[in-house]
């Protein structure tokens, strides 16, 4: 017999709905400490960033209400609700909800800026 076993997935990925965007447990990890986040778009590199702040990162007058979202932890996914953040998103890329129920992504978590980088060009089926 010739088996290779496969060992558990360790890659991040993000699912973005209409109404959310939602972390699998691998990416979701990175957020078990955070107070509430900053959500993101880098045009130049199709990149989706999810900033975790703590609480008196949160604070700081360099932040508005407006900036900062809310994300729900549960033992295996994270979630950040809001239709509008994804509105935001789809007006730099494309969304159609009316094709697809979900879009997913692979990510990767910058620890040096406690960022969650969402590679819009690398959708996973």
């Amino acid at each position: 017999m010739n088996i290779k076993w496969f060992p558990k997935t360790s890659q991040g990925t993000v699912s973005i709905y209409e109404t959310n965007i939602t972390l699998n447990k691998v990416a979701s990890a990175y957020f078990k400490d955070s107070y509430k986040t900053l959500v993101g778009y880098d045009k130049g590199n199709e990149v989706l960033l999810i900033k975790a702040l703590n609480k008196e990162e949160a604070m700081l007058s360099k932040y508005s209400n407006n900036d900062l979202h809310d994300i729900s932890i549960k033992p295996s996914y994270g979630r950040i609700n809001g239709k509008g953040i994804v509105q935001n998103l789809a007006e730099f890329h494309p969304l159609d909800f009316s094709k697809k129920s979900l879009y997913k992504y692979k990510c990767d978590w910058e620890a040096s800026q406690k960022m969650l980088k969402v590679y819009l060009e690398r959708e996973v089926n």
